[in-house]
């Protein structure tokens, strides 16, 4: 026998159900027949609550089933708010969380679920499951050996935005003391269902939906450049950009075209069947802080972030964003350049001051990022704050 062979593995979650192109209402109900639940505990975006029909809507057609509703989790996910939601959540008996919205509200309803599952009573004994920005972690964060049976609690996302929280095992939640996101896993954390319906995505408020979109392009682009990536996953991740090349400028120009959003719902699927496979570098880690400390929407923090770090990456893997640039339909430009093109062409924001990030903050912001876990893991190795200052300053203007 001659050649190498590169041992791979692929782990596949608790995901079970994707419905794409479903109507949301009427999906879920079908959902919750299926699952036979009585007490439905619904988290939804405060936008859609406020805004919007589906609240009545899903009470009538779930028949008595919808045991309370929670609006309350605001954007990066507060631990109060998280917190809140866990004790409305133990008080109605749920027996299936429902998501409506973007990332936040679906990370909340993760961390309901690890609480309930485990039997937390009190904010220190999450913290316990918590892994700190810092590096540092609780004392049975990650150990899955404690998660001795499978949880009867799940969830099922209607996810709203382009984000894909609704793939990953883990929950952000933000220290609203110290400004740092903590991190939570658990080996059923992601919902149990799926359901994309592309027509709830034009009640969106545009920003947000594209901005998020280019989240998930990053999850596919850092995918592709992690020394984790391999062949099942990487043709996911470039048709993934090839999806979000195409179908994000239409829906710019065409608000109400549903096949164009969903074409990028698709891209989301493609994008985030890596998560958790594959380690992120800079552009999340910076992000991740970005969100935190200065409040930058999580959409917006890819924006400005991804082409810089990809510029600062590109002497350590070139070739690979050679093919990114061309999944991405600008086999002439470098990846860095499609990327922000792509940005201009959406009218997002195109760097740090643009999102309202102070040159005072970048020290701190640096400071924090070289010691992140994520930042650690980038393609090309960052040594000091120094690296990441300078990835900050290709992001500044």
């Amino acid at each position: 026998m001659t050649g190498q062979v590169r041992q791979i593995s692929f782990d596949y979650s608790k995901l079970e159900t994707v419905i794409q192109g479903g109507e949301a209402v009427s999906s879920l109900v079908q959902q919750v027949d299926t699952r036979g639940a009585r007490r439905v505990f619904l988290l939804i975006s405060r936008t859609l609550h406020d805004n919007s029909e589906i609240v009545g809507q899903l009470d009538s057609a779930l028949g008595g089933r919808l045991a309370d509703v929670f609006s309350g989790v605001p954007a990066h996910t507060p631990r109060p708010a998280v917190l809140e939601a866990i004790e409305r959540a133990r008080r109605c008996e749920t027996d299936l969380l429902v998501t409506i919205g973007g990332g936040s509200v679906i990370d909340a309803a993760k961390a309901v679920q690890l609480a309930l599952q485990q039997g937390l009573q009190t904010e220190q004994q999450l913290l316990d499951y918590a892994q700190f920005a810092d590096g540092s972690r609780g004392s049975k964060a990650g150990d899955f050996s404690l998660f001795t049976e499978p949880s009867t609690l799940r969830q099922i996302a209607i996810p709203t935005t382009l984000s894909g929280a609704e793939f990953s095992n883990n929950a952000g939640v933000t220290d609203p003391v110290k400004s740092l996101k903590e991190g939570y896993r658990g080996p059923d954390l992601c919902p149990q269902a799926i359901i994309y319906d592309p027509a709830l995505g034009c009640r969106t408020p545009e920003w947000l939906w594209l901005s998020t979109a280019i989240r998930s392009l990053d999850h596919a682009i850092e995918g592709y450049c992690s020394a984790d990536a391999h062949s099942y996953l990487e043709g996911h991740f470039l048709h993934a950009m090839r999806l979000f090349a195409s179908s994000l400028p239409l829906t710019r120009s065409e608000l109400e075209n549903i096949e164009a959003r969903s074409f990028s719902q698709q891209a989301v699927w493609l994008a985030c069947c890596g998560l958790g496979q594959v380690r992120h570098g800079a552009s999340h880690g910076i992000g991740y802080l970005l969100g935190a400390v200065c409040g930058v929407p999580h959409g917006y923090t890819s924006c400005v972030m991804l082409p810089a770090v990809l510029n600062w990456n590109s002497r350590v893997n070139n070739d690979r964003q050679q093919v990114i640039a061309e999944a991405l339909g600008e086999p002439d430009l470098t990846a860095g350049q499609a990327v922000r093109q792509l940005v201009a062409a959406l009218q997002l924001p195109q760097n740090l001051q643009d999102v309202g990030v102070s040159r005072d903050q970048l020290p701190q912001i640096a400071r924090l990022a070289s010691q992140h876990p994520v930042v650690q893991r980038n393609p090309r190795a960052i040594a000091n704050a120094d690296d990441v200052q300078e990835i900050l300053e290709l992001a500044w203007s």
